[in-house]
């Protein structure tokens, strides 16, 4: 009897012993596992840019000068292209719905409520800008100004990191003869 009862405990301790996990194949985690798939995003941000503020004539005629006013709605989101090499190539994709108008001024003459618009900015663009860890990405930006017959564009520049996108300057300027309408919003 001695014999049967030292054998069913050795068969428990064995059977116990067999159930449990096996720890030493377990690969060790201090931290969670994050999977990065090629085209995922990280990050996703939206905000308002406003275009408020005087801009110089590119006409160099008087003391002229064209006021501003309108916003830029983005959307950005942060992709990585490439996960598998030593440093993940990090992409902004930036969405952007521009409205905006603009009145001429001329300081000799007093302004009023019956100024005429004298052009507009109805756009909506996707842009994809590198970033490099820490570093502040630059995007150069041309929008069309309608209503215009001689070709005036709003320039704009902006500067763009993995928290975020804001206005760094924007002027007129004349559009050359030599730039095709689709090379517009390509930088």
């Amino acid at each position: 009897m001695k014999n049967l009862i030292l054998s069913l405990a050795a068969a428990s301790v064995l059977f116990v012993i067999g159930c449990q996990e096996n720890s030493i194949t377990d690969p060790i985690a201090n931290q969670p596992v994050e999977k990065e798939q090629i085209g995922t995003t990280d990050t996703y941000l939206q905000g308002t840019i406003r275009l408020e503020g005087a801009l110089n004539d590119p006409y160099p005629i008087g003391n002229s000068f064209y006021r501003i006013s309108g916003q830029i709605d983005f959307e950005q989101r942060t992709l990585f292209m490439d996960p598998m090499l030593p440093s993940a190539q990090r992409y902004a994709s930036l969405y952007f719905i521009t409205e905006a108008s603009l009145w001429y001024v001329c300081t000799l003459m007093q302004p009023s409520e019956l100024d005429n618009l004298d052009g507009f900015i109805s756009n909506v663009s996707e842009d994809l800008v590198p970033l490099a860890g820490s570093a502040v990405s630059m995007l150069e930006k041309s929008f069309i100004i309608q209503g215009r017959e001689d070709g005036m564009v709003l320039r704009a520049r902006f500067l763009v990191t993995s928290s975020g996108c804001e206005l760094s300057t924007m002027w007129l300027e004349l559009r050359s003869d030599n730039v095709k309408a689709t090379d517009i919003n390509h930088y």
